[in-house]
């Protein structure tokens, strides 16, 4: 099937290139710019790598910072690539502004305590769904899956849910951001940063 006249055509919008010559403000500023239209913001596909194969998921962003931190199962096949090569690309697409940002950079484990912070602050619910899943392992089938969870609900009705060991926090220290927006007739508009030390240095790239 050809599906070459599937396409978008983007509206001219103001300069993206500006005098901040620090990545991360930009990023919040256009993640706040993004809440207002976007319906999922936080969500963002994630690349790894492990022996020369990628792999993407999509993944929702929790904390962003000097670093930005998403949560996971130390069994998924995301940590498992993670442990064998920590270089990472994380990706922000939101089509309703014609924007998306790029971040490649390294990712590390967080400190547990801030994972379990994290961990009790979800909805009971969602707590019991991660206690449940051994991620990315073959199941039976999905109604045992739902069979466990809801026994599940009811051993821990009213009780504290214990703390999945698997269940970790990854952060990935950014190297490279870059800032895309697009432009009529494709010409978008592309503005890269790169870190080298603890300096920034910004260059706009070609469409």
């Amino acid at each position: 099937m050809n599906i070459g006249s599937t396409r978008k055509d983007y509206k001219n919008q103001k300069l993206i290139f500006d005098d901040i010559n620090d990545p991360l403000i930009k990023f919040h500023q256009w993640y706040t710019d993004a809440k207002k239209k976007v319906s999922e913001p936080n969500a963002f596909a994630l690349s790894t790598s492990n022996q020369n194969t990628p792999s993407s998921r999509m993944m929702l962003l929790k904390e962003y910072g000097e670093t930005f931190v998403f949560y996971t199962n130390n069994s998924s096949k995301k940590a498992s690539d993670i442990s064998q090569n920590k270089n990472a690309s994380i990706l922000f697409w939101w089509k309703e502004i014609h924007r998306q940002i790029r971040i490649d950079g390294k990712l590390k484990k967080i400190d547990k305590k801030r994972v379990e912070k994290y961990f009790y602050s979800r909805p009971i619910e969602s707590q019991i769904g991660a206690l449940i899943s051994d991620q990315s392992k073959p199941i039976k089938s999905y109604n045992l899956l739902i069979d466990k969870y809801l026994a599940t609900i009811k051993k821990y009705k009213n009780k504290k849910i214990p703390f999945p060991k698997n269940w970790i926090g990854i952060e990935l220290m950014p190297k490279k951001i870059e800032f895309w927006q697009g432009g009529e007739f494709r010409v978008h508009q592309r503005l890269e940063f790169n870190k080298r030390g603890k300096q920034w240095n910004q260059k706009i790239l070609s469409p």
